[in-house]
C-alpha cells in the first residue's frame, strides 16, 4: 500500500510541487477565514462582503478562456508562478494597509479583483500541470494525492484560520497566506522552463482570440468533451445550492446546534479524504463510462433520499458513503481522464472550457436551492436530484458514454498552430476517429 502511495512522490517535480501547491490550498482556506473576519470587522456589511465576492467572481469566470489559452501558449509553470507571485504580492499589500493605516473599503474590492484574475489563469494551469511532473502510468495516483492535499487543506485551513485570527489577529493570517503563495512559487522551480520565446509571450488579441476559438471548436467536435460538459454542469446544478443552502436547511431541521451542520460537512469532508487514498492505492479502472455513470446514478439517488432522513447520524453516513465513491470518480477520475485524452497543446484551453459550468451555474444553484428550501427542505434535494439522474439516465443509454476510456491519446506530429484556426481531430469525434476499445 504505501509503495503504491508513493509512486509518484518519487517524482522529484511532482514531489516538491505537490508539496508547495498542498501549503498554498492550506493558507487560502485559512485565508478565506481571514479575509472575511477582516471585511466584516472593518466595514461591519454584509452587503459589502456580497460585493466583494462579487468583485473575486467576475473577473475569474470572465478571464478563464484566456486563462487556459495563455496556459497552453507560455507553460502552467510560467502561469502558475506568475499568479502565485501576484496573489502573494497583493496580500501583502493588504496584510501591510491592515498593520499600519486600516484597510478602506476600496482595497477589499482591488484585492478581490487581482484574486480572481489570478484565479481565471491559476486554475486551467494547475489543472494541467501534472502531466508534466510524473510518468502516464503515475498519473492517476499523482491526481489522487492532489486531492488528498486537497481534502485535508479543507478539513485544518479553516480550523487554522480561525486559530490564527482568534490568537493573534486576521494580520498574522494574511501574512501567513502569503508566505504560502511564495513557498508554492518556489517550489515550481522544479519545473524546467519551456525556452523563452518573445511572441509567446505578448500575443495579439487576434492570437488570443484565435486560441480560444480553436479550443471551443475541439470541445464542440468531442463527444468525449461534451459528454464531461454536461457532466460537470449537471454537477454544479446540483452540488453548489446543496451544500451551501441545502445542508444548512437540513442541519437545522434536526436541531438547532451548529454541531449538526459540522458533522454532516465533516463526514462529507472525510469520506472524500477516505476516496482520495483509496484511489491511491488502487489506481483506476480504464472503463472511466461506466464508473462514472453509476457514481452519477447514485449521487442523484442520494440526494433525493437525504431530504427523508430520520436523523443527522444517517444523513452524515449517506453523506461519507457518498463522498468516499465522488472523490473516487469525479475528483481523481476525470482530471486524469481529460488529461490522458486531450493533446497536450489543448489542455490548457478545455480544462478552463470545464471549469465554466462551475463558475457560470452556482449563483443559479444558490438562487434555485434558495428557493426551493422555502418550500420544504425535502423539495431542495429532490430537485437538486434531478440534474445527476437525468444526465446519469442518458449517459447510460448511450454507447459512447458507456465506452468512454482512459486509454491515452496517441501523440499526433500534425497538430497545427493554434493561429490558423484549424484543430486536430478531438479524441471520440464521430467523423475522425472511432471510439477505443475499452
Amino acid at each position: 500500500m504505501l509503495d503504491q502511495l508513493r509512486q509518484p512522490l518519487r517524482s522529484r517535480r511532482f514531489r516538491l510541487v505537490w508539496a508547495g501547491e498542498g501549503i498554498s490550498i492550506l493558507g487560502d482556506l485559512s485565508f478565506e477565514v481571514a479575509f472575511i473576519w477582516l471585511v466584516l470587522q472593518e466595514t461591519g456589511s454584509a452587503a459589502t462582503l456580497a460585493g466583494v465576492v462579487l468583485a473575486q467572481a467576475i473577473p475569474r469566470g470572465v478571464l478563464m478562456l484566456i486563462g487556459g489559452a495563455m496556459t497552453d501558449r507560455l507553460s502552467p509553470r510560467t502561469v502558475m508562478l506568475a499568479t502565485h507571485l501576484s496573489r502573494g504580492t497583493a496580500v501583502v499589500a493588504l496584510g501591510l494597509a491592515s498593520v499600519f493605516d486600516g484597510v478602506q473599503t476600496w482595497q477589499f474590492y482591488a484585492i478581490a479583483v487581482v484574486m480572481g484574475t489570478a484565479e481565471a489563469f491559476f486554475w486551467p494551469a494547475s489543472d494541467s500541470i501534472v502531466p508534466s511532473l510524473v510518468e502516464k502510468e503515475d498519473l492517476a495516483r499523482a491526481n489522487a494525492l492532489t486531492g488528498f492535499n486537497e481534502q485535508g487543506a479543507r478539513l485544518l485551513g479553516p480550523v487554522l484560520g480561525g486559530a490564527l485570527v482568534a490568537s493573534a489577529g486576521a494580520t498574522t493570517a494574511i501574512f501567513f497566506n502569503a508566505a504560502t503563495f511564495f513557498l508554492a512559487a518556489l517550489s515550481l522551480r522544479a519545473v524546467p522552463a519551456r525556452p523563452a520565446d518573445p511572441e509567446a509571450a505578448s500575443p495579439s488579441i487576434a492570437q488570443i482570440r484565435s486560441e480560444i476559438v480553436s479550443g471551443l471548436r475541439y470541445a464542440r467536435r468531442s463527444r468525449e468533451v461534451r459528454s464531461i460538459l454536461l457532466l460537470i454542469s449537471a454537477a454544479a446544478l446540483s452540488y453548489s445550492g446543496l451544500f451551501s443552502v441545502g445542508l444548512p436547511a437540513l442541519s437545522k431541521s434536526f436541531s438547532e446546534s451548529a454541531l449538526t451542520l459540522g458533522l454532516l460537512i465533516s463526514s462529507w469532508g472525510l469520506g472524500q479524504l477516505a476516496g482520495t487514498i483509496a484511489a491511491a492505492v488502487t489506481g483506476l479502472p480504464r472503463r472511466w463510462g461506466l464508473l462514472i455513470i453509476g457514481m452519477t446514478l447514485c449521487e442523484g439517488l442520494a440526494f433525493a433520499t437525504l431530504g427523508f432522513l430520520p436523523t443527522p447520524w444517517a444523513a452524515a453516513t449517506l453523506l461519507a458513503v457518498l463522498g468516499v465513491g465522488v472523490a473516487y470518480s469525479s475528483d481523481v477520475a476525470l482530471p486524469t481522464y481529460i488529461q490522458t485524452r486531450t493533446p497536450a497543446d489543448f489542455l490548457g484551453r478545455i480544462n478552463s472550457i470545464m471549469s465554466l459550468p462551475r463558475v457560470v451555474l452556482e449563483p443559479v444553484s444558490f438562487a434555485l436551492m434558495g428557493l426551493l428550501v422555502t418550500v420544504g427542505v425535502r423539495w431542495g434535494f429532490l430537485m437538486a436530484a434531478l440534474p445527476m439522474l437525468l444526465v446519469g439516465i442518458t449517459m447510460a443509454l448511450s454507447k459512447d458514454a458507456r465506452s468512454l476510456s482512459t486509454q491515452a491519446v496517441p501523440e499526433s506530429d500534425d497538430t497545427p498552430a493554434d493561429d490558423t484556426g484549424k484543430v486536430p481531430a478531438p479524441a471520440g469525434d464521430t467523423d475522425t476517429a472511432p471510439t477505443p476499445a475499452a
